[in-house]
């Protein structure tokens, strides 16, 4: 029996103080702890050959991912990252990505509550930044919609060009891309938008639902382990342990998944 696929979660890595932020030093320390419980790192092609069952999960495997596409990402999370070696993918709000050259990088940085999507673009990754962290070979991008906008609207002519628009954005800036795939915005989906995005050209989709990956799962409702939120070190570190003990054990795993999700399907 294959072992289920873990899928973590971040948003934003830095040294200020934020529930949704994780400090460049604790993220190495997550990431230690887990290479030390045996677990590898994959990354994103490896991902999707096991998802279109090109290839078989049969060791204890991560898939990293941070959703938006924050400055932060860049400025303290690849670093860490490049040190150990550690693959990721990161969800682009394709709007936000603009060819501005970034002159300071040392600004002032804003609690995650606080960000304009409109107003702050410094915040997000720029195009070099992305180009750069693509030809490391430690990230892959895909799509987080145009403008972060809600997928629970039923507003199907938004819902539709928040899709295509995205679709084109990540097209035109990695042309070589074959297989595209799509992170719902804080997980939120309903039955237009299910029906959209299995029209469109995209050809899976990651969701906020809680636990791994397992073979047949639903491919546009793909599970994740979110490691976002930050109160205290140990605690943090205690609970990715906690739930990586039980989400990559067969059948325990996912049934625990599915008494966790219950109140989402």
């Amino acid at each position: 029996m294959t072992r289920p696929l873990c899928i973590l979660t971040m948003h934003h890595c830095s040294p200020i103080k934020d529930e949704l932020t994780i400090s460049p030093d604790t993220l190495e320390k997550t990431l230690k702890q887990i290479l030390n419980m045996g677990f590898i790192f994959i990354n994103y092609q490896n991902f999707k050959d096991i998802l279109f069952n090109r290839n078989q999960s049969k060791q204890k495997s991560i898939l990293l991912t941070f959703d938006d596409g924050y400055f932060d990402n860049y400025k303290y999370a690849f670093p860490v990252l490049k040190k150990l070696k550690i693959p990721a993918v990161c969800f682009l709000v394709t709007d936000n990505i603009s060819d501005f050259k970034r002159e300071d990088y040392n600004f002032r940085l804003k609690p995650h509550k606080d960000i304009d999507y409109e107003k702050d673009i410094e915040h997000f990754l720029n195009l070099d930044e992305i180009y750069e962290m693509k030809e490391s070979g430690i990230f892959e991008f895909d799509s987080h919609t145009a403008t972060h906008f809600s997928c629970k609207s039923n507003n199907e002519e938004r819902l539709k060009n928040e899709l295509n628009k995205s679709y084109e954005k990540i097209k035109k800036i990695f042309p070589d891309k074959k297989e595209f795939g799509f992170c719902w915005p804080k997980g939120h989906f309903n039955n237009i938008s299910m029906k959209l995005i299995k029209e469109s050209k995209y050809e899976f989709a990651f969701s906020v639902l809680d636990g791994g990956y397992c073979t047949g799962d639903d491919k546009f409702k793909i599970r994740r382990i979110d490691i976002s939120s930050f109160k205290n070190e140990n605690e943090y570190l205690f609970r990715i342990k906690k739930k990586l003990i039980i989400y990559s054990t067969p059948i325990i795993g996912n049934l625990y998944s599915i008494f966790r999700n219950k109140k989402f399907t």
